[in-house]
């Protein structure tokens, strides 16, 4: 390679052989940044690659190369904000917000005053070590370092730079699926403050709904003649109104209870699940009331209690024989791979059953006593 870096000095340099057209062969070396020829070029790895073209075309017609203007490689703080303002344009605010708050939290602080150019494995390394000495979860320095590939791919793409070919992720345990109990469903129900509550229990255990769906459902979306309900919209955290988390419309058909829950509710503004005024219902407002509904029915509450709700109804419909692409269509869910969670959660039970059942069969011909 005939662009390198001093690894003691870390500055980059070139160094080449050329053959003129008289065939004499000449090593041709430079540095740019420095006083000379290269002075108004940036000491970096794209810096050095144009010196060494100028270096060339020199040997080749014995004519200096007039400096083309060159174009500085942006920090990443400072493409942050093209990658945000451009790239992240479609993306639904709560994503946005996100990517923000993760560059100035844990990237920009460790790497925003590098170029680009000069991301490098170790610096990746630095922000994961810091992340994991804060005790944040491997999920969470794994979404972190994401937002840090896609602004990397995204100046590749735009060929602000070369690939650096680096590696984001670490190794995670895909943690275990939490859902609740049909009987613990039923408890949750009964400890609801009110019609809403029993129903926006429902939405997501009887129909897979998320919070965020829960909130967002407009009664013009519920099809009383097929007892049908059609989710295309969701609320996020800051009350903004999205479309789903697929970008898709599903159809759920209603249970016999949820429909009873639905209709027992008086309507009061446009949405299925709201205040008792008619306006959305927000995100801190509901975490605070399933919480005390956790707690009064005596149901362990889970890591994401609305959420656990929304499996309880993949991991039924799993136990009922349900095929993967219906439970796949009634999720929600844009892949396969996730679907298949809920099977190898089915599976786990039955193998588990099994190996109970083993445990009190005979064993060389002698059965076990307990």
């Amino acid at each position: 390679m005939s662009v390198r870096r001093d690894p003691k000095t870390g500055s980059w340099y070139f160094r080449t052989r050329v053959t003129s057209p008289d065939g004499k062969r000449d090593r041709i070396y430079g540095t740019p940044g420095v006083s000379g020829l290269y002075h108004d070029l940036p000491n970096t790895r794209i810096g050095a690659a144009e010196a060494e073209k100028r270096a060339i075309a020199k040997a080749m017609t014995g004519q200096q190369v007039r400096p083309a203007v060159f174009k500085e490689v942006p920090t990443i703080r400072a493409y942050s904000e093209t990658f945000l303002d451009v790239a992240s344009v479609a993306d639904k605010p709560s994503s946005r917000k996100d990517k923000r708050q993760r560059l100035n939290n844990d990237i920009l602080p460790e790497v925003g005053d590098l170029r680009l150019d000069e991301l490098r494995q170790e610096h990746v390394h630095r922000i994961v070590a810091d992340m994991l000495d804060r005790e944040c979860s491997r999920k969470q320095v794994n979404n972190t370092t994401g937002v840090l590939s896609a602004l990397v791919g995204y100046a590749v793409s735009n060929k602000v730079i070369a690939d650096p070919d680096l590696t984001y992720a670490i190794k995670t345990q895909r943690t275990a699926m939490e859902f609740v109990l049909p009987a613990d469903v039923d408890r949750l129900v009964a400890a609801a403050p009110d019609g809403r509550y029993r129903a926006a229990v429902l939405l997501a255990a009887d129909a897979g709904l998320r919070i965020g769906e829960i909130r967002a459902l407009p009664w013009l979306e519920v099809n009383e003649l097929a007892r049908e309900i059609s989710i295309a919209w969701s609320y996020d955290r800051s009350m903004s109104l999205t479309e789903t988390k697929g970008w898709e419309r599903r159809t759920v058909p209603v249970s016999e209870r949820l429909w009873a829950a639905m209709k027992a509710l008086e309507r009061k503004g446009d949405r299925v699940f709201s205040r008792l005024n008619g306006d959305p219902i927000g995100y801190d407002a509901v975490r605070d009331v399933v919480t005390a509904m956790y707690e009064r029915s005596g149901v362990k509450q889970p890591r994401q209690p609305w959420h656990a709700l929304r499996h309880t109804f993949g991991t039924e419909l799993a136990n009922r024989g349900a095929d993967i692409e219906t439970i796949r269509e009634l999720m929600g869910h844009k892949s396969i791979e996730t679907t298949m969670r809920y099977l190898h959660t089915t599976r786990d039970r039955k193998r588990a059953a099994i190996d109970r059942l083993g445990s009190s069969w005979p064993v060389d011909g002698k059965q076990q006593r307990n």
